[in-house]
């Protein structure tokens, strides 16, 4: 008579199913989720208005272009972002918000201080805390309209 290995392979499964699902729970607890700051405001502000911040978004890049230029010699450096208007006899006169993060966690958020230079946004002078990727979240406004950016470097 031959043996049937079905009962071990099924209470095996369910055993190492019911381990996997701790293993995701502790895992999931130990790493929380980190909050989006790339509208800088609130998910749930984000969720009510996003219509109306992708309307901003679409008129804010048709009018201008921005091209991300960072100047960095390992961990110094500054950042420059170019803001040029796609029809000349526009005024530059933004406002903004600059945030330093790193993609995968918000425990060394800088904002950063910046200033324009013509059609140049400067950052100040500064240095970063330590070597890898790095996101520069840029918030910019003219009167009407609004753009959010996020431009990604590898610091080394």
């Amino acid at each position: 008579m031959a043996k049937n290995y079905w009962p071990h392979a099924i209470v095996t499964a369910l055993i190492l199913i019911v381990a996997s699902c701790v293993a995701t729970i502790i895992l999931a607890v130990k790493n929380p989720v980190e909050m989006d700051g790339f509208y800088f405001e609130r998910y749930q502000n984000v969720d009510e208005n996003i219509n109306e911040i992708e309307a901003s978004q679409r008129r804010f890049d048709a009018k201008y272009t921005l091209k991300f230029e960072p100047e960095f010699d390992g961990l110094n450096g500054r950042f420059n972002i170019a803001v040029t208007p796609k029809n000349v006899s526009q005024a530059l006169n933004f406002t903004h918000e600059i945030l330093l993060t790193r993609p995968a966690t918000n425990e060394q958020n800088q904002n950063l201080d910046a200033k324009f230079d013509g059609q140049i946004l400067k950052t100040a002078p500064m240095t970063l805390p330590k070597k890898g990727r790095w996101q520069i979240l840029l918030k910019i406004s003219d009167a009407n309209d609004t753009g959010f950016y996020k431009f990604n470097f590898e610091a080394r």
